[in-house]
């Protein structure tokens, strides 16, 4: 899928549903949970109450969720968050997403208990192959991705499984694929060509030498001085490929020989101001960036260009597709909580 096109249809599928954080930014690391293509519409959120941890907050089904619940998610959200909330704001961002997290937790309370009675089972098969698949920021590893969360591993595996088991559920229950046709698809480009415009983008490729969190000056002079080495190597001739596979830290694009293709935005600014301003199959200075040392080759820049609809027929198709599934999803969540007993004791 194109980069452009598929950030904008992401961004078309969630359209309306950010958080009323005072428009704070959003934590670049994914949540790794998977989960339905559109999450259904919320109805007025509850407005929970300074209670103590063990206060019973929701019962649904007749299983209670307490305060505590809501509380260990809350922190997850904010050790996410990190640096991104000033220390001001972040009581009342904590505040204003606390009744959005409770509202969660009832939802996934209620899925997992009706995946439990339909006997929906998640196998190590399962839960190995929606590791492999997640998807992780370049010079990240899985472990670095649950860690930045706040996650161990047997939390996160929890957390993949949960949301497998969901999914499985909602594809069981749901079933069948909505029909797109070639009307749609020409429908949708027409009204979204602005927005389907692909950006300038630089293919380059790259060798990081990591330096470890908290490492000590020792160490960071060690990464550097290896660092500088590779690239002399490079600058004498040696295959870059080669010198990736070998000594790359990156293990996104290690297997690849560290080529990624990307518009602005995507990369640490470090990274990105490099690529893009470099002379093209020069090798140029080390970068540093909050993951270590960098050798940076650019291989092409691409100018921005609006893709003809042939381009991108499969990728709306495939758009609307999921945006029509998640429709049916919202109707099956909806109707599976108007028959289920919901209660919020402690929050009006």
């Amino acid at each position: 899928m194109h980069v452009r096109l598929s950030v904008v249809l992401a961004a078309l599928a969630v359209a309306g549903l950010a958080a009323s954080a005072a428009d704070e930014k959003k934590p670049e690391a994914p949540t790794p949970t998977p989960a339905p293509a559109v999450m259904p519409e919320m109805p007025p959120l509850p407005v929970i109450k300074n209670v103590a941890p063990t206060t019973v907050v929701a019962i649904v089904n007749g299983v209670e969720l307490r305060q505590s619940d809501v509380n260990e998610r809350l922190d997850k959200v904010m050790k996410m968050v990190g640096g991104r909330i000033p220390a001001e704001k972040q009581a009342l961002f904590r505040a204003q997403v606390s009744g959005r997290v409770l509202e969660e937790l009832v939802m996934q309370t209620l899925l997992l208990g009706t995946a439990d009675k339909a006997k929906i089972e998640v196998t190590p098969d399962d839960l190995k192959k929606a590791i492999k698949d997640l998807p992780v920021p370049p010079g990240q590893t899985v472990e670095a991705t649950y860690e930045a969360q706040g996650m161990t591993k047997a939390e996160f595996e929890k957390e993949i499984t949960t949301g497998l088991k969901i999914q499985k559920l909602i594809e069981k229950e749901t079933g069948g694929s909505a029909k797109v046709s070639d009307a749609d698809v020409k429908k949708f480009y027409d009204e979204n060509k602005e927005r389907l415009a692909q950006p300038e983008t630089v293919t380059a490729r790259h060798i990081l030498v990591k330096i470890e969190q908290g490492a000590d000056d020792k160490a960071k002079a060690a990464a550097k001085d290896k660092a500088e080495g590779l690239r002399k190597q490079l600058l004498n001739g040696a295959d870059f490929a080669k010198l990736v596979k070998e000594n790359s830290d990156d293990p996104g694009s290690k297997e690849t020989g560290g080529e990624y293709t990307f518009p602005r935005g995507q990369m640490v600014p470090a990274f990105e101001t490099a690529a893009f301003s470099q002379e093209l199959k020069a090798i140029g200075p080390l970068v540093e960036t909050p993951f270590g040392f960098h050798i940076i080759q650019t291989l092409s820049k691409n100018p921005a260009k609006s893709p003809a609809l042939d381009e991108v027929k499969a990728d709306i198709a495939k758009y609307l597709e999921n945006k029509g599934k998640g429709e049916i999803v919202q109707k099956y969540i909806a109707d599976l909580k108007a028959k289920s007993d919901i209660k919020y004791p402690e929050t009006k």
